[in-house]
């Protein structure tokens, strides 16, 4: 495989921490994007490739979009 071919990551758990984590990164920061994946046990060198490198990151599926948005709290939340 060359290194710029992208695939779907077949460990559906790790690729949803990872997922989330990018919202995180989006939203937030990378030191918190960064722990919530270590939290999640997604691999170092993942959380290190998707941190420094965004044009490597695998693409999500319409499902992990939906599904692992980060939604605004509200008063009602707390």
């Amino acid at each position: 495989m060359h290194s710029n071919e992208r695939q779907r990551r077949s460990d559906e758990p790790t690729a949803n921490a990872v997922a989330r984590g990018l919202n995180i990164l989006a939203v937030r920061d990378a030191h918190v994007a960064r722990r919530y994946m270590q939290h999640k046990r997604v691999p170092r060198d993942v959380i290190a490739r998707v941190l420094a490198h965004p044009a490597l990151r695998r693409r999500e599926s319409a499902g992990q979009s939906v599904s692992e948005a980060i939604s605004p709290s509200t008063a009602d939340d707390a």
